[in-house]
């Protein structure tokens, strides 16, 4: 049984095999920028608990831990600052929740800032995530709730505080898409 045609000659295998080898170092094309999220960022009392939740509530992993930034103004010149933030992240995910303490003191009484600081975390049976979110120490859950957009998606939402005060929404989409 004959696989090769019989004016194939092995030099254009080899010519086949070079070109094959040379494209596998070829830059890849870059995708166009587009606009996507990078990431959230809560304020929180203490680091260290944050993270004991965030880990156990929603398997997020510990990407890195920072403890000093270095600010290069305009004029050149370096700044640094001690810090405690960590960057926590889903398992295959690029989707980065930046915690970053700020310790509660006379001034800034209860730690995290207005209402309107929460992350979003979807989820695909919000009964079950609000049991272990639960379970996991969250505080003060909102009912379940349906919310219907002008645009026609449908979603489960509730509300609750991760141990430093920070709201989290939970949702799940029932259809269409956020």
């Amino acid at each position: 049984m004959q696989v090769l045609p019989r004016n194939f000659r092995p030099t254009a295998l080899a010519a086949v095999a070079i070109i094959i080898a040379v494209s596998a170092f070829a830059p890849a094309k870059e995708a166009p920028l587009t606009p996507r999220f990078n990431h959230a960022m809560l304020v929180v009392s203490n680091l260290d608990s944050s993270i004991t939740f965030y880990t156990a509530a929603f398997d997020l992993q510990v990407a890195q831990r920072i403890t000093e930034l270095t600010v290069t103004g305009a004029d050149g010149a370096p700044s640094a600052r001690p810090v405690k933030m960590a960057l926590l992240k889903f398992p295959g995910q690029e989707f980065v929740l930046e915690l970053s303490e700020r310790p509660a003191t006379a001034t800034t009484p209860t730690g995290p800032a207005p209402y309107y600081q929460h992350v979003g975390v979807d989820v695909r049976d919000i009964a079950a995530a609000a049991e272990r979110v639960g379970k996991a120490g969250g505080r003060n859950p909102s009912p379940i709730q349906t919310v219907r957009t002008s645009t026609g998606t449908v979603a489960k939402n509730m509300f609750f505080r991760g141990p430093s005060g920070e709201l989290v929404e939970l949702m799940q989409v029932v259809s269409g898409e956020f």
